[in-house]
Formats: structure tokens, C-alpha cells, sequence
């Protein structure tokens, strides 16, 4: 269950307006949110953003809103709506008689048992409400977040849903919102919720919670595709805005809609366990036929799975793929959707057409690194980056060969996971390079440790932003567990978002400074005080320093003595 709703959380998290909302992520309070959820009794549901420049409500809240209070209504739960007297045709539109109008004693007389926000806007820390440019909204707004302060008074449970900083429940993170969000020190919402999401639009944030409660209700409570598309058509129809275009149309934050619909799609594969827990043999699609693809293929056959085999150019394959179905110069739908799930190589965009179509025909589509992790449960340490990746894992596998350990090494450098667990000889500890865009379709995948090197600007074409490219990266300890370990290179920049977000030890690396805990150099020298107090470790002068010191704190991870660290580092 956690895994399904890591990846939804980290999911929904994606970053289309640039504002560094990643940073602003509690980790599991999306899980939470919904285990709380599945016991309440009456729910309230407050939204509805008026956006001045457009004369009515954005169209990001009331469609998000209605998603899930129609979740929660089909597992039994009482809801109610409410909102501002000027939002109030955009719920009407929806098929709702809301509540409208600030009501001093609302919850004396209702009595929910949670109280949810999605897109509403909190007070800042001198009372006044604010949008994300700034603008104050006090002439157009009425003071709903005092549902919320009354709320903690009378234990009632609280969640807020927001994508900026200014929304109810932000007060959560305010620190971060001063930090990191434009406008921060203004806009920053001081009310807290006792849970907060936070996502890329308000929507998204609605149905990933909707998503959270199909996993650990067991039952798919999303809204159908359509039902998504016909929520903020009924809006728009209503007179609701695109919050940042101001213009009537069917739009969110200025993304098409069928970009929140995708994302929906992707959020529903999540739901489901994965087909390979059944335990029978399945129809997989390999989707790509280079190396990756090939060793998938193989890995499939080996664990008694019937493969299909798709490529956009004409390739030979090997021998012992010959007789299994295969289609060249180009991917179709009517070839792939009879599959049970789909595996792509990295080559294959998350957002190429073929993967959406079969994520809309409900197959679900995974990378050959989480393939692997599925049939094999291998014990991984794997190192990302932008940068040093190779370098790191052949020094990770000559130290542990060194001090005696039976190691595989590969990953999107080398050979494929796939073809190391394929191998005659497969078994010990694989030490894998992997790429970003491996790891855009993981779900399970989790590393025994995971060492994240460095973040440069090399993949923008692809993931778009640094915030986006930071998410996708964190995903390699999405799953770790608290006896895992993270490896994290702390004169990185970029990086510094992700240093409280994993759930197992962390280790940080400096080339130039003492590190709370870990391991690093001052003038040449290396040093550790991963075993209590500082112990020097040798001299050396790396061109790159992280490569070196990642594989040494890998060692210690491992249990080698100093000793033998020592001794590898001056060999």
C-alpha cells in the first residue's frame, strides 16, 4: 500500500508552474490523510478562489472538490460543500447545493468529523489574504479559514489541498513558503491543517487523495475521465476562470485540460496492485528493443511471462526471441493493449503518445528497472545523477570486491538490471547506474541505498524544469524503509529540498566541509564520523570528489571496517 501512495504523492507533486512547490511536500501526509479519512462520519469541503482580474472563480478547486466528496460519498461518507457567496454558481453548475457565506457557528450546527480545504485561500501573517502575485483579495473574500481555526479548538480533524503557499492549510510548511515560493514573505497562509497536500495544480491534490483512499479502501473511487473533463466544463460554463489566464475556458492554470486528465489516468494505475503480485503468468509488452528492452524480454521469459515485442526502427533479435510476436517501425495500440502491462526502456518518454494510450485503455506501464525489482527483489545500491554515475558505481564495486563481496554491477551504464538478474551467475549485491528517466515509471522500486550525486541543467528537454527534474530524481528513495540508507551529495545546491524527505538515515558528502553525518574532505584529507567520533581515512585527490566519497560512505553502509577503507583508498 505505502509504495502506491508514495508514488501518487510524488505523482501529483510535478511542478507545471515553476514554484518550487516540491520543496513544500510532507512526505506521507497524503497517506494519512486518507487512513483518517476512512473512518470519518460527515466531511465538509470548503473551496473556491474568486479571481479579480476574471470577474468569478478559477476553474482549480470546485472540480477537485467534487471529485472527492463523490469518492468519499461512494464509501458511505456524508459530505457537504461550502463556499463564498461569489463562488457559489460554480458549485451549483457542479450539481451541489452548497453552504454559502461566512457562518460564525457552521461547525457548532454541522458537526463534521473532517474539514477539507482544496484551493482556498488562508490568511497571511498580517491577516490580509493575498494571491500568488501578491494582490491582496480582501475586498472579494469572506473568512471561511476560520472554519479551520475553530476546527483545532473542537477536534475536528483538518486538510488542506493547495499549489502556492497562500492556501488553507500552507501554515503547515510556512517556513518553506518564505522561503522558496515568490512572493513567499507576503503570501504565505499561516493556517495550518493537520494534514497538507500539496501539488502541482489543486485538482491534481484532490484526486491524488481520492487515489490514496482507492488504495487503502481497496475500492476505485477516481472519477471516470469523463467526469473529470465535464466538472470543468461545467464551471467554465458557470463563468469560472483560469486562474492565471483569467480567461473563460475550459483550462487550469493555463494547462489544457487533458494534461489534468492524463495525470488522472496515471493516478488510477497506481490504485491497483501490480499484475505481477498474482503470481501467474502474464502477456507483457516490451515497448523499445534496445539493450533494456532486450534484457527485459529475457528476464519476462525466465520468470514464465509471454512477451510481445515493439519498436519504431527494425532491429535483429537474439535467437531466443524469435518466435514471440513483434512488431517493427513503429509502436500501435492494437498490438500492445491486450497486455496485461507494458514495459518501456528508457528511450520511452513518460509522456509519449503510445504510453498514454495504453495508461487510457488501463494498462499499466512500468520501466524495465522496476520489471526487474518486481520478478527479483534484488538487494540494490543504485546511484543517480546528473553526472559521475559510472565512475561512482565501478568505485562502489571495486571496494566491496575488494573487501570480499560478490557484486554485479550495471544499470543504464553497463548492462541492464534485467540482464544482471537474468545472468547464470546473478546473486550478491548489483551496484546500478540509474537515469532519471528510468525512474519517471517507478512505483516499487526501492534501493537498500541510494546515492544521489549531483543535479545539472542535461535533461530539461525531457523533464522541463529543475523542480521537475529534483521530483523525478527523488523517486530513487521514494520506498526506503527506515533500515535504508541515502546518500546525499550536501554541496549540491539543487539537492538541498531533499535532505528531510527520506524516511531512512541519511549521509551526506562535502568535498569541503565537516558534515553532520558522513563523510568528507578537508585539504586533501577524508574523513568520516559515521561510526561515532571523526576518524581520518586517507588522503587523495579526486577530480571529482563525490564519486570517491559516495563509495566510501557506501562501504561503511555496508559494514566494511576503516581498515579496509583505508586500505582501498590509499591503493
Amino acid at each position: 500500500m505505502r509504495p502506491r501512495i508514495a508514488s501518487i504523492e510524488n505523482l501529483i507533486s510535478q511542478d507545471p508552474g515553476g514554484r518550487n512547490i516540491f520543496g513544500l511536500v510532507r512526505r506521507d501526509h497524503l497517506r494519512l490523510a486518507a487512513l483518517s479519512l476512512k473512518s470519518a462520519r460527515r466531511v465538509l469541503i470548503v473551496s473556491g478562489f474568486f479571481i479579480p482580474a476574471g470577474g468569478a472563480g478559477e476553474t482549480d478547486g470546485p472540480p477537485g472538490a467534487k471529485a472527492l466528496g463523490d469518492a468519499l460519498t461512494t464509501l458511505g461518507i456524508s459530505v457537504e460543500y461550502a463556499t463564498d457567496r461569489l463562488n457559489r454558481p460554480l458549485f451549483e453548475a457542479l450539481g451541489t447545493q452548497p453552504l454559502h457565506g461566512w457562518e460564525p457557528d457552521l461547525l457548532e450546527r454541522r458537526q463534521p468529523s473532517h474539514l477539507i480545504a482544496v484551493e482556498r485561500v488562508g490568511r497571511s501573517r498580517n491577516g490580509r489574504y493575498y494571491n500568488m502575485r501578491g494582490e491582496d483579495l480582501n475586498a472579494n473574500d469572506e473568512p471561511l479559514d476560520e472554519w479551520f481555526l475553530q476546527a483545532e479548538r473542537m477536534g475536528i480533524v483538518t486538510i488542506g489541498i493547495g499549489d502556492g503557499g497562500n492556501e488553507i492549510g500552507m501554515g503547515r510548511v510556512f517556513r518553506q513558503v518564505l522561503e522558496s515560493i515568490q512572493h513567499g514573505e507576503k503570501i504565505a497562509s499561516t493556517v495550518l491543517t493537520d494534514y497538507v497536500i500539496v501539488a502541482g495544480t489543486s485538482n491534481w491534490g484532490a484526486y491524488g487523495l481520492a487515489g490514496a483512499l482507492s488504495v487503502v479502501t481497496g475500492r476505485d473511487v477516481l472519477p471516470s475521465a469523463e467526469a473529470a473533463r465535464e466538472a470543468v466544463h461545467c464551471v467554465v460554463g458557470a463563468g469560472a476562470v483560469d486562474g492565471i489566464s483569467h480567461r473563460n475556458e475550459p483550462t487550469v492554470d493555463s494547462m489544457p485540460l487533458e494534461t489534468s486528465i492524463s495525470l488522472l489516468e496515471i493516478v488510477r494505475q497506481r490504485v491497483s496492485p501490480s499484475p505481477f503480485r498474482s503470481g501467474t503468468p502474464l502477456d507483457v509488452a516490451v515497448i523499445g528493443l534496445g539493450r533494456t528492452g532486450i534484457a527485459a524480454a529475457r528476464l519476462l521469459q525466465r520468470h514464465g511471462h509471454r512477451v510481445r515485442l515493439s519498436d519504431r526502427a527494425r532491429v535483429t533479435l537474439p535467437e531466443e526471441l524469435s518466435g514471440v510476436p513483434v512488431e517493427m517501425d513503429g509502436h500501435t495500440l492494437e498490438f500492445l493493449e491486450s497486455a496485461a502491462v507494458a514495459v518501456t526502456s528508457p528511450g520511452i518518454a513518460a509522456r509519449a503518445e503510445i504510453v498514454a494510450q495504453l495508461q487510457g485503455r488501463g494498462v499499466p506501464v512500468i520501466s524495465e528497472l522496476e520489471l526487474a525489482c518486481e520478478l527479483a527483489s534484488p538487494k540494490l545500491i543504485a546511484v543517480t545523477g546528473s553526472e559521475g554515475k559510472l565512475t561512482t558505481v565501478r568505485a562502489i564495486s571495486d571496494l566491496l570486491e575488494r573487501a570480499g563481496h560478490r557484486v554485479q554491477w550495471g544499470g543504464n551504464k553497463g548492462e541492464p538490471l534485467s540482464a544482471l538478474l537474468a545472468a547464470e551467475d546473478s546473486g550478491g549485491t548489483q551496484v546500478v547506474a540509474v537515469s532519471s528517466y528510468q525512474l519517471e515509471a517507478v512505483t516499487h522500486f526501492r534501493p537498500a541505498i541510494a546515492v544521489l550525486l549531483n543535479l545539472r541543467p542535461h535533461r530539461l528537454a525531457r523533464h522541463g524544469t529543475m523542480a521537475e527534474y529534483l521530483r523525478i530524481e527523488s523517486r530513487i528513495f521514494m520506498n526506503q524503509r527506515g533500515e535504508d540508507i541515502l546518500i546525499l551529495n550536501e554541496d549540491e545546491p539543487a539537492l538541498a529540498p531533499l535532505v528531510d524527505k527520506s524516511w531512512g538515515r541519511t549521509m551526506l558528502l562535502s568535498a569541503w566541509h565537516r558534515v553532520p553525518y558522513g563523510v568528507w574532505m578537508e585539504a586533501g584529507r577524508i574523513f568520516s564520523n559515521l561510526g561515532g567520533e571523526p576518524i581520518e581515512l586517507g588522503t587523495a585527490s579526486p577530480e571529482h570528489p563525490e564519486n570517491l566519497l559516495a563509495a566510501v560512505a557506501v562501504g561503511f553502509a555496508q559494514g566494511l571496517p576503516a581498515e579496509t577503507i583505508r586500505a582501498w583508498i590509499g591503493g
